[in-house]
Protein backbone atom coordinates (compact mmCIF):
# COMPACT_ATOMS: atom_id res chain seq x y z
CA UNK A 1 0.00 0.00 0.00
CA UNK A 2 1.42 3.49 -0.91
CA UNK A 3 0.24 6.51 1.53
CA UNK A 4 -3.33 7.33 0.87
CA UNK A 5 -3.42 10.77 -0.56
CA UNK A 6 -5.87 13.31 -1.33
CA UNK A 7 -6.43 16.03 -4.29
CA UNK A 8 -7.84 18.96 -5.69
CA UNK A 9 -8.30 17.86 -9.34
CA UNK A 10 -9.94 14.45 -10.60
CA UNK A 11 -8.04 15.19 -14.12
CA UNK A 12 -4.57 15.00 -12.93
CA UNK A 13 -5.22 11.71 -11.19
CA UNK A 14 -7.07 9.98 -13.41
CA UNK A 15 -4.90 10.96 -16.56
CA UNK A 16 -1.63 10.11 -15.04
CA UNK A 17 -3.36 6.61 -13.72
CA UNK A 18 -4.67 5.41 -17.61
CA UNK A 19 -1.90 7.39 -19.59
CA UNK A 20 0.67 4.34 -21.24
CA UNK A 21 3.98 4.23 -20.16
CA UNK A 22 7.14 1.87 -21.75
CA UNK A 23 7.42 0.43 -18.17
CA UNK A 24 4.53 -1.22 -18.71
CA UNK A 25 3.43 -4.87 -19.84
CA UNK A 26 -0.04 -3.49 -20.76
CA UNK A 27 -1.93 -0.37 -21.04
CA UNK A 28 -3.56 0.59 -17.87
CA UNK A 29 -7.30 -0.24 -18.12
CA UNK A 30 -10.06 0.11 -15.87
CA UNK A 31 -10.95 -3.42 -14.13
CA UNK A 32 -14.05 -2.49 -11.44
CA UNK A 33 -15.75 0.21 -9.53
CA UNK A 34 -19.16 1.89 -10.39
CA UNK A 35 -18.70 4.29 -12.93
CA UNK A 36 -20.34 4.36 -16.37
CA UNK A 37 -17.51 5.81 -18.36
CA UNK A 38 -14.27 3.81 -19.04
CA UNK A 39 -12.35 6.47 -21.05
CA UNK A 40 -10.25 9.50 -19.05
CA UNK A 41 -12.66 12.33 -20.55
CA UNK A 42 -15.87 9.91 -19.24
CA UNK A 43 -14.32 9.09 -16.06
CA UNK A 44 -13.48 13.24 -14.85
CA UNK A 45 -16.82 14.47 -15.73
CA UNK A 46 -18.69 11.92 -13.43
CA UNK A 47 -16.02 12.94 -11.03
CA UNK A 48 -16.04 16.76 -11.42
CA UNK A 49 -20.34 15.99 -11.38
CA UNK A 50 -19.97 14.48 -7.64
CA UNK A 51 -17.27 17.39 -6.66
CA UNK A 52 -20.11 20.08 -7.92
CA UNK A 53 -22.22 18.84 -5.39
CA UNK A 54 -20.33 19.82 -2.12
CA UNK A 55 -18.47 23.11 -3.61
CA UNK A 56 -16.98 23.79 -0.49
CA UNK A 57 -14.82 20.97 -0.24
CA UNK A 58 -11.92 21.95 -1.70
CA UNK A 59 -9.91 18.42 -1.72
CA UNK A 60 -12.37 15.79 -3.15
CA UNK A 61 -10.36 13.64 -4.44
CA UNK A 62 -9.00 10.31 -2.59
CA UNK A 63 -6.14 8.18 -4.14
CA UNK A 64 -4.52 5.05 -2.73
CA UNK A 65 -2.77 2.07 -4.72
CA UNK A 66 -2.31 -1.74 -3.69
CA UNK A 67 0.54 -3.72 -5.26
CA UNK A 68 1.24 -7.60 -4.78
CA UNK A 69 4.19 -8.93 -3.76
CA UNK A 70 6.86 -9.39 -6.81
CA UNK A 71 5.57 -12.35 -9.18
CA UNK A 72 1.95 -12.97 -7.80
CA UNK A 73 -0.81 -11.94 -10.16
CA UNK A 74 -4.45 -11.79 -9.86
CA UNK A 75 -6.94 -11.60 -12.50
CA UNK A 76 -9.29 -8.20 -12.92
CA UNK A 77 -12.58 -10.14 -11.76
CA UNK A 78 -10.54 -11.23 -7.91
CA UNK A 79 -8.78 -7.45 -7.98
CA UNK A 80 -12.07 -5.76 -8.38
CA UNK A 81 -13.70 -8.52 -5.60
CA UNK A 82 -10.79 -7.57 -3.47
CA UNK A 83 -10.80 -3.48 -4.16
CA UNK A 84 -15.01 -3.42 -3.77
CA UNK A 85 -14.14 -5.11 0.06
CA UNK A 86 -11.40 -2.98 0.74
CA UNK A 87 -13.28 0.12 0.26
CA UNK A 88 -16.08 -1.18 2.45
CA UNK A 89 -14.07 -1.92 4.91
CA UNK A 90 -12.70 1.28 4.70
CA UNK A 91 -15.87 3.16 4.78
CA UNK A 92 -17.24 4.29 1.79
CA UNK A 93 -20.62 3.40 0.41
CA UNK A 94 -21.51 2.28 -3.00
CA UNK A 95 -22.88 5.75 -3.43
CA UNK A 96 -19.41 6.96 -3.82
CA UNK A 97 -17.93 6.94 -7.29
CA UNK A 98 -14.63 5.08 -7.77
CA UNK A 99 -12.42 3.07 -10.19
CA UNK A 100 -9.92 0.54 -10.22
CA UNK A 101 -6.99 0.77 -12.67
CA UNK A 102 -4.80 -1.64 -13.43
CA UNK A 103 -0.91 -1.04 -14.02
CA UNK A 104 1.18 -4.72 -14.54
CA UNK A 105 5.15 -3.75 -14.76
CA UNK A 106 8.09 -5.50 -14.04
CA UNK A 107 7.57 -4.83 -10.08
CA UNK A 108 4.67 -6.20 -10.36
CA UNK A 109 0.36 -5.58 -10.34
CA UNK A 110 -0.94 -2.84 -8.50
CA UNK A 111 -4.10 -1.37 -8.99
CA UNK A 112 -4.72 2.35 -8.52
CA UNK A 113 -7.83 3.16 -7.04
CA UNK A 114 -9.69 6.80 -7.57
CA UNK A 115 -12.60 7.95 -5.46
CA UNK A 116 -14.68 10.63 -5.12
CA UNK A 117 -14.89 11.80 -0.91
CA UNK A 118 -18.33 13.30 -1.61
CA UNK A 119 -21.50 11.06 -2.02
CA UNK A 120 -24.20 10.92 -4.39
CA UNK A 121 -26.94 10.85 -1.97
CA UNK A 122 -27.13 14.10 -0.55
CA UNK A 123 -23.21 15.50 -1.16
CA UNK A 124 -22.47 13.20 2.53
CA UNK A 125 -18.78 14.07 2.91
CA UNK A 126 -16.17 10.92 3.67
CA UNK A 127 -14.11 12.44 6.58
CA UNK A 128 -12.02 9.22 7.28
CA UNK A 129 -10.51 8.79 10.19
CA UNK A 130 -6.68 7.17 10.59
CA UNK A 131 -7.09 6.06 7.15
CA UNK A 132 -3.30 4.91 6.67
CA UNK A 133 -3.21 3.07 10.25
CA UNK A 134 -6.68 1.44 9.54
CA UNK A 135 -6.10 0.75 6.09
CA UNK A 136 -2.73 -1.75 6.83
CA UNK A 137 -4.73 -3.39 9.27
CA UNK A 138 -7.70 -3.95 6.73
CA UNK A 139 -5.31 -5.16 4.00
CA UNK A 140 -3.58 -7.61 6.59
CA UNK A 141 -7.20 -8.73 6.80
CA UNK A 142 -8.20 -9.00 3.39
CA UNK A 143 -5.06 -10.72 2.89
CA UNK A 144 -6.34 -14.02 5.03
CA UNK A 145 -10.05 -13.27 3.76
CA UNK A 146 -8.99 -13.95 -0.10
CA UNK A 147 -6.13 -16.60 0.69
CA UNK A 148 -3.29 -14.07 -0.43
CA UNK A 149 0.26 -13.59 0.71
CA UNK A 150 0.35 -12.33 4.36
CA UNK A 151 2.58 -9.26 4.25
CA UNK A 152 4.70 -7.89 7.32
CA UNK A 153 2.85 -4.70 8.90
CA UNK A 154 4.33 -2.22 10.71
CA UNK A 155 6.55 -2.78 13.83
CA UNK A 156 5.07 -2.63 17.61
CA UNK A 157 6.91 0.06 18.09
CA UNK A 158 6.39 2.03 15.25
CA UNK A 159 2.14 1.52 15.68
CA UNK A 160 1.76 2.22 19.31
CA UNK A 161 4.14 5.13 19.33
CA UNK A 162 1.58 8.02 18.68
CA UNK A 163 -0.91 5.90 21.62
CA UNK A 164 2.11 6.69 23.99
CA UNK A 165 2.92 10.52 23.23
CA UNK A 166 -0.73 11.42 23.88
CA UNK A 167 -2.41 12.40 26.79
CA UNK A 168 -4.54 9.63 28.22
CA UNK A 169 -8.23 10.62 28.84
CA UNK A 170 -9.36 11.13 32.77
CA UNK A 171 -11.66 9.22 34.50
CA UNK A 172 -14.42 11.40 34.25
CA UNK A 173 -13.70 11.87 30.66
CA UNK A 174 -13.55 8.13 29.66
CA UNK A 175 -16.65 7.58 32.04
CA UNK A 176 -18.47 10.66 29.06
CA UNK A 177 -17.35 8.29 26.63
CA UNK A 178 -18.35 5.35 27.65
CA UNK A 179 -22.00 7.28 28.66
CA UNK A 180 -22.43 8.38 25.34
CA UNK A 181 -21.19 6.79 23.12
CA UNK A 182 -19.29 9.20 21.30
CA UNK A 183 -15.30 10.68 21.39
CA UNK A 184 -14.76 13.66 24.11
CA UNK A 185 -13.17 16.54 22.34
CA UNK A 186 -9.96 15.65 23.22
CA UNK A 187 -10.29 11.95 22.03
CA UNK A 188 -11.37 13.33 18.59
CA UNK A 189 -8.98 16.24 18.37
CA UNK A 190 -6.33 13.79 18.60
CA UNK A 191 -7.52 11.35 16.10
CA UNK A 192 -8.36 14.58 13.66
CA UNK A 193 -4.77 15.89 13.83
CA UNK A 194 -3.34 11.97 13.52
CA UNK A 195 -5.28 11.74 10.37
CA UNK A 196 -4.58 14.98 8.59
CA UNK A 197 -0.81 14.62 9.98
CA UNK A 198 -0.62 11.10 8.05
CA UNK A 199 -1.66 12.54 4.55
CA UNK A 200 -0.66 16.58 5.06
CA UNK A 201 3.05 17.82 5.29
CA UNK A 202 3.04 21.09 5.14
CA UNK A 203 1.53 24.00 7.10
CA UNK A 204 -1.18 25.18 4.86
CA UNK A 205 -2.61 22.05 3.63
CA UNK A 206 -2.36 21.49 7.37
CA UNK A 207 -4.49 24.27 8.62
CA UNK A 208 -6.74 23.72 5.68
CA UNK A 209 -7.67 20.05 6.69
CA UNK A 210 -8.13 21.26 10.36
CA UNK A 211 -10.87 23.94 9.39
CA UNK A 212 -12.32 21.30 6.81
CA UNK A 213 -12.97 19.62 10.49
CA UNK A 214 -14.06 22.37 12.25
CA UNK A 215 -10.95 22.73 14.36
CA UNK A 216 -9.47 26.21 14.42
CA UNK A 217 -5.71 26.51 14.77
CA UNK A 218 -4.27 28.81 16.96
CA UNK A 219 -0.46 29.41 15.85
CA UNK A 220 1.49 30.84 19.33
CA UNK A 221 3.99 33.28 17.14
CA UNK A 222 5.82 36.00 17.97
CA UNK A 223 6.52 38.75 16.68
CA UNK A 224 9.59 38.03 15.48
CA UNK A 225 8.81 35.55 13.55
CA UNK A 226 9.38 33.06 15.65
CA UNK A 227 7.28 30.22 15.93
CA UNK A 228 6.28 28.25 18.85
CA UNK A 229 3.63 25.54 18.55
CA UNK A 230 -0.36 25.45 17.90
CA UNK A 231 -3.09 25.22 20.39
CA UNK A 232 -6.26 23.74 19.18
CA UNK A 233 -9.81 24.71 19.06
CA UNK A 234 -13.08 22.77 19.10
CA UNK A 235 -16.71 22.90 20.03
CA UNK A 236 -15.46 26.53 21.81
CA UNK A 237 -13.24 24.35 24.04
CA UNK A 238 -9.20 25.75 23.62
CA UNK A 239 -6.35 22.67 23.78
CA UNK A 240 -2.82 23.86 23.98
CA UNK A 241 -0.50 20.99 22.64
CA UNK A 242 0.50 20.00 25.92
CA UNK A 243 -2.85 19.02 26.92
CA UNK A 244 -3.04 17.00 24.24
CA UNK A 245 0.45 15.13 24.23
CA UNK A 246 3.90 15.52 23.57
CA UNK A 247 3.20 14.41 19.97
CA UNK A 248 1.17 17.24 18.92
CA UNK A 249 3.93 20.04 20.47
CA UNK A 250 6.00 22.64 17.83
CA UNK A 251 9.38 19.97 18.11
CA UNK A 252 7.64 17.20 16.91
CA UNK A 253 5.18 18.49 14.41
CA UNK A 254 7.84 20.09 12.65
CA UNK A 255 9.16 16.74 12.08
CA UNK A 256 6.03 16.33 10.37
CA UNK A 257 5.60 19.52 8.51
CA UNK A 258 7.64 21.36 6.38
CA UNK A 259 7.59 24.35 7.78
CA UNK A 260 9.21 27.60 5.54
CA UNK A 261 8.96 30.43 7.30
CA UNK A 262 9.09 33.19 4.51
CA UNK A 263 5.79 31.31 3.08
CA UNK A 264 4.33 30.55 6.39
CA UNK A 265 4.51 33.19 8.32
CA UNK A 266 2.17 35.59 6.51
CA UNK A 267 -0.97 32.83 6.87
CA UNK A 268 0.72 31.78 10.89
CA UNK A 269 0.16 35.87 11.53
CA UNK A 270 -3.71 36.12 9.99
CA UNK A 271 -4.39 33.18 11.78
CA UNK A 272 -3.41 34.69 15.26
CA UNK A 273 -4.84 37.93 14.46
CA UNK A 274 -8.09 36.07 13.76
CA UNK A 275 -7.99 34.46 16.87
CA UNK A 276 -6.98 37.39 19.11
CA UNK A 277 -10.09 39.30 17.62
CA UNK A 278 -12.51 36.90 18.24
CA UNK A 279 -11.13 36.82 22.16
CA UNK A 280 -11.69 40.60 21.99
CA UNK A 281 -15.39 40.39 20.98
CA UNK A 282 -16.42 37.50 23.71
CA UNK A 283 -14.69 40.27 26.07
CA UNK A 284 -16.48 42.82 25.20
CA UNK A 285 -19.95 40.87 25.62
CA UNK A 286 -18.84 40.18 29.43
CA UNK A 287 -21.81 41.82 31.46
CA UNK A 288 -20.61 44.39 34.38
CA UNK A 289 -22.25 42.86 37.21
CA UNK A 290 -23.16 45.24 39.92
CA UNK A 291 -23.39 43.69 43.94
CA UNK A 292 -25.22 45.43 46.12
CA UNK A 293 -25.44 44.30 49.49
CA UNK A 294 -29.23 43.63 50.62
CA UNK A 295 -30.05 44.50 54.25
CA UNK A 296 -30.51 42.32 56.95
CA UNK A 297 -33.87 41.29 58.11
CA UNK A 298 -34.42 43.05 61.35
CA UNK A 299 -33.47 41.92 64.38
CA UNK A 300 -35.71 41.47 67.54
CA UNK A 301 -36.64 44.18 69.58
CA UNK A 302 -35.09 43.71 72.62
CA UNK A 303 -31.85 42.51 69.99
CA UNK A 304 -32.01 46.35 68.49
CA UNK A 305 -32.45 48.20 72.09
CA UNK A 306 -29.47 46.31 73.75
CA UNK A 307 -27.24 46.83 70.79
CA UNK A 308 -28.24 50.70 69.42
CA UNK A 309 -27.34 51.69 73.35
CA UNK A 310 -24.48 50.18 73.06
CA UNK A 311 -22.71 51.47 70.02
CA UNK A 312 -24.91 54.16 68.63
CA UNK A 313 -21.23 56.13 67.72
CA UNK A 314 -19.67 53.49 66.15
CA UNK A 315 -22.62 52.42 63.74
CA UNK A 316 -22.18 55.97 62.18
CA UNK A 317 -18.24 55.67 61.99
CA UNK A 318 -18.57 52.21 60.29
CA UNK A 319 -21.50 52.95 58.13
CA UNK A 320 -19.72 55.87 56.81
CA UNK A 321 -16.52 54.15 56.48
CA UNK A 322 -17.92 51.11 55.09
CA UNK A 323 -20.46 51.74 52.17
CA UNK A 324 -22.28 49.00 51.74
CA UNK A 325 -22.56 49.28 48.07
CA UNK A 326 -20.32 48.22 45.15
CA UNK A 327 -20.31 48.30 42.09
CA UNK A 328 -17.27 45.73 40.14
CA UNK A 329 -16.22 44.05 37.18
CA UNK A 330 -15.96 39.86 38.63
CA UNK A 331 -13.52 37.81 37.51
CA UNK A 332 -14.46 35.78 34.42
CA UNK A 333 -14.60 31.72 36.28
CA UNK A 334 -17.38 31.06 38.00
CA UNK A 335 -15.81 29.81 41.23
CA UNK A 336 -13.85 32.56 41.35
CA UNK A 337 -16.94 34.90 41.26
CA UNK A 338 -18.60 32.81 43.85
CA UNK A 339 -16.00 33.54 46.65
CA UNK A 340 -15.21 36.43 45.18
CA UNK A 341 -19.02 37.60 46.22
CA UNK A 342 -18.74 35.73 49.48
CA UNK A 343 -15.92 37.47 50.60
CA UNK A 344 -17.85 40.67 50.15
CA UNK A 345 -20.78 39.66 51.75
CA UNK A 346 -18.62 38.63 54.51
CA UNK A 347 -16.96 41.53 54.80
CA UNK A 348 -20.39 43.86 54.88
CA UNK A 349 -21.80 42.03 57.65
CA UNK A 350 -18.67 42.36 59.63
CA UNK A 351 -19.03 46.26 59.13
CA UNK A 352 -22.24 46.37 60.61
CA UNK A 353 -21.42 47.80 64.42
CA UNK A 354 -24.22 46.09 66.27
CA UNK A 355 -23.85 43.21 64.95
CA UNK A 356 -20.51 42.97 65.79
CA UNK A 357 -21.42 44.29 69.72
CA UNK A 358 -23.59 41.66 70.20
CA UNK A 359 -21.20 38.69 68.83
CA UNK A 360 -19.16 40.01 71.77
CA UNK A 361 -22.03 40.32 73.83
CA UNK A 362 -22.40 36.83 73.70
CA UNK A 363 -18.87 35.51 73.88
CA UNK A 364 -18.57 37.47 77.28
CA UNK A 365 -21.57 35.44 78.10
CA UNK A 366 -20.55 32.16 77.49
CA UNK A 367 -23.44 31.97 74.54
CA UNK A 368 -22.94 31.44 70.72
CA UNK A 369 -25.38 31.92 67.90
CA UNK A 370 -26.11 27.76 68.39
CA UNK A 371 -27.54 27.78 71.93
CA UNK A 372 -31.93 27.76 71.33
CA UNK A 373 -33.58 31.02 71.44
CA UNK A 374 -35.28 29.91 74.95
CA UNK A 375 -32.19 29.81 76.34
CA UNK A 376 -31.60 33.33 76.85
CA UNK A 377 -33.47 36.10 79.15
CA UNK A 378 -35.55 38.43 77.13
CA UNK A 379 -36.56 42.24 77.89
CA UNK A 380 -40.03 42.03 77.55
CA UNK A 381 -41.19 45.55 77.79
CA UNK A 382 -38.94 49.29 76.93
CA UNK A 383 -41.09 52.23 77.19
CA UNK A 384 -39.57 54.88 75.53
CA UNK A 385 -40.50 58.89 75.66
CA UNK A 386 -38.99 62.30 74.77
CA UNK A 387 -39.39 64.67 77.73
CA UNK A 388 -40.59 67.79 76.58
CA UNK A 389 -38.87 70.37 75.54
CA UNK A 390 -40.51 73.05 77.73
CA UNK A 391 -40.03 71.02 81.00
CA UNK A 392 -36.83 70.89 82.94
CA UNK A 393 -34.29 68.43 82.92
CA UNK A 394 -35.44 65.59 85.52
CA UNK A 395 -39.01 66.67 85.93
CA UNK A 396 -40.04 63.83 83.88
CA UNK A 397 -40.77 60.19 85.70
CA UNK A 398 -38.00 57.84 84.58
CA UNK A 399 -39.40 54.16 84.04
CA UNK A 400 -36.54 51.27 84.07
CA UNK A 401 -36.77 47.55 83.02
CA UNK A 402 -34.29 46.18 83.14
CA UNK A 403 -32.73 42.64 81.72
CA UNK A 404 -31.88 40.01 83.87
CA UNK A 405 -29.42 37.14 83.95
CA UNK A 406 -27.31 36.89 82.05
CA UNK A 407 -26.86 40.33 80.52
CA UNK A 408 -27.55 42.30 84.22
CA UNK A 409 -24.39 42.19 84.84
CA UNK A 410 -22.53 42.77 81.74
CA UNK A 411 -24.79 45.98 80.46
CA UNK A 412 -24.68 49.36 81.94
CA UNK A 413 -27.42 50.46 83.86
CA UNK A 414 -29.53 52.85 81.73
CA UNK A 415 -32.51 55.31 82.29
CA UNK A 416 -35.11 55.45 79.49
CA UNK A 417 -37.04 58.75 79.85
CA UNK A 418 -40.49 57.87 80.30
Amino acid sequence: MQKIKRGKSFAGVVQYALKPGTHHKTDPVVIGGNMLGASAAELIAEFDASASLRTDILKPVWHNSLRLPFGETLSHERWATFADDYMKRMGFSHTHLRCYVMHDDEAGQHIHIIASRVDLIGGKLYLGRNENLISTRVIQELELTHDLTRTKGPSPSHSTSPVRERKKLSRGEQQKEKREDQPTPKTFLQNTIDRILSTHNDIPSFVEALGEHGITPVPNIATSGRMNGFSFEYSGIAFKASQLGKTYSWVNLQERLHYEPERDNPLLFALKTSASSGNEANKSDTPVIVEVASQPSPAPLETQVVAESLVHEQRTEATEAQPPFNITHLPNKQTSSADYFMTRVLKWLLSIPYLAAFTDLLKKAGKTFLHQKSSFSTIHTVLSAEPALSEPPGSSQILTERATDPFDNLLPQRNFPA
